[in-house]
């Protein structure tokens, strides 16, 4: 006779309740506004969630045992999302440079704070949902669960600072920044570069009430790595709308101190490089646009500007090489990859920077300095192996990007396809964005003179390119603006004014 089956003992757990019933585990009589089940026993119903993740297909084999220690009560989907966030997002991060502000900053403050905790989740959802469609999002989709779930996180992250907002918690100003740091790049990630910049000039304006209170340059109570990110930000926003930084416009260019002063540590080359970028990235945003007559109607101190920039840059790069060099002490892998990568935005900038007053296509003897730029990327690529998806550092996207404009179309090529081997975000700049923009304007090109040769891409792939752009452009107005896009010949300029 076999033994009787055992039967299941039934679970009591609500799929469907409130969210603090389902945090602990019970049955939820789900009574409308708030459960009777939660008000009974003088708990605070948490209410009820708009969106759920299908189990099946967002469940993640490892979830960190700190999530458990958390001070609220925390559902499995927000258990899911913020250990992606942890370990997936904050890797990314960080993967090029260390980053403290994500290391430590980010990490401790999502911990202890509910606002930064659901900001996280936010993020962690659309960063899982990004690397699923090669960084290809062009816009929130309602109808998707991952966009469903971080829209209510959002909102969660929202309520509680609004809350807040009359609190007199000295670390408020720091939740604030980084919550707005999260919504910036969580909307760069669906592609929402107008609702980006929104939330970039939110954390912005709270700087500059803090500047106001103290002396000039003086950023109270705020971590320095939140506020080096918003002036990063700021400055690469340049080729996205204003053409300049709202907040930290330099006004270092004349003296050029920060170049001449010793480099000792990767520290130092990363502060110098950063400060030069400060003033290259808004030049270009300015220069690229500009047609032969605003050109010329300028010229003597645009011409003044490269020269300045251009000395600098060499100065820095030279420097920077003397120290890759040197043999004693011995550098570690890291800052072996944080100095290359330094030294290649050195070049980037410089090839940049000498082409960007010639309106048109560029004569053939520019040929070789690009093929030098497209060779020192493919050797920075061979040499150090990490491949980030999201990444706030400076990194290889801008310098392929002026490699695209080479007169010679087969290294054009060759850029873009490494841009497309490895979908990124570096900071605002998508990889998707620039290869797609790279390939339409050299088909205009190649028509424009007849010459219609194969371009040695998939067609399928330069399909999708083309969709994925159009799709970009039609979901972000203010799209026509952006410097590369005025100085594409994909839109007539008459349509970019």
């Amino acid at each position: 006779m076999s033994p009787p089956k055992r039967r299941r003992k039934s679970s009591k757990r609500s799929l469907t309740g409130c969210r603090t019933c389902r945090a602990r585990h019970i049955k939820c009589d789900e009574g409308p506004g708030e459960c009777n089940n939660c008000t009974s026993t003088g708990r605070t119903c948490d209410g009820y969630d708009l969106a759920r993740l299908p189990v099946e297909r967002f469940a993640l084999a490892h979830q960190p045992k700190v999530a458990t220690r958390l001070a609220w009560l925390t559902t499995t989907d927000e258990k899911r999302c913020f250990s992606y966030f942890m370990n997936h997002s904050i890797p990314s991060l960080s993967a090029l440079f260390d980053q403290p502000l994500w290391q430590k900053t980010a990490m401790q403050l999502s911990h202890v704070d509910r606002a930064v905790y659901h900001a996280a989740n936010m993020l962690g959802a659309l960063h899982e949902d990004s690397e699923e469609n090669q960084m290809r999002l062009f816009g929130e989709n309602l109808n998707h669960p991952r966009h469903r779930f971080a829209l209510e996180q959002a909102s969660r992250s929202f309520e509680i600072l609004h809350r807040r907002q009359a609190s007199n918690d000295p670390q408020l100003r720091e939740v604030m920044l980084l919550c707005c740091l999260l919504f910036v790049i969580s909307d760069l990630l669906l592609g929402r570069y107008d609702n980006a910049l929104e939330h970039l000039r939110g954390g912005l304006r709270i700087l500059q009430e803090a500047q106001k209170k103290r002396q000039p340059r003086s950023i109270p109570e705020v971590d320095g790595g939140l506020v080096k990110m918003f002036q990063r930000l700021d400055v690469e926003y340049s080729h996205f709308g204003p053409g300049k930084p709202f907040f930290f416009a330099s006004d270092e260019l004349e003296d050029g101190w920060f170049v001449r002063r010793p480099l000792h540590t990767l520290d130092d080359v990363r502060d110098s490089v950063t400060r030069l970028l400060n003033l290259g990235i808004p030049f270009l945003a300015k220069c690229w646009p500009l047609t032969e007559a605003d050109i010329g109607a300028d010229y003597f101190d645009l011409h003044r500007t490269q020269e300045r920039l251009l000395s600098l840059y060499y100065s820095l790069r030279d420097r920077i090489q003397a120290l890759y060099d040197r043999p004693y002490p011995r550098l570690s892998y890291k800052e072996q990859r944080g100095l290359a990568l330094s030294k290649l935005q050195c070049l980037s900038q410089i090839l940049g920077i000498k082409t960007c007053l010639i309106d048109g296509p560029l004569p053939a003897s520019w040929t070789p300095e690009f093929v030098g730029l497209l060779s020192a990327h493919q050797d920075f690529l061979a040499k150090f192996s990490e491949r980030p998806t999201i990444t706030m550092d400076y990194g290889i996207i801008p310098g392929l990007y002026v490699v695209t404009k080479c007169p010679y179309y087969l290294v054009r090529l060759q850029a873009i396809d490494i841009l497309l081997s490895w979908p990124h975000r570096e900071a605002v700049v998508n990889s998707n964005v620039v290869a797609s923009l790279a390939l339409e304007t050299l088909k205009v090109e190649m028509q424009a003179t007849d010459r219609l040769e194969v371009l040695g891409v998939d067609d399928e792939a330069a399909q999708a390119l083309n969709s994925f752009l159009s799709n970009t452009l039609k979901s972000t107005p203010r799209a026509v603006n952006w410097s590369t896009i005025q100085a594409s010949k994909i839109i007539p300029r008459s349509e970019n004014s």
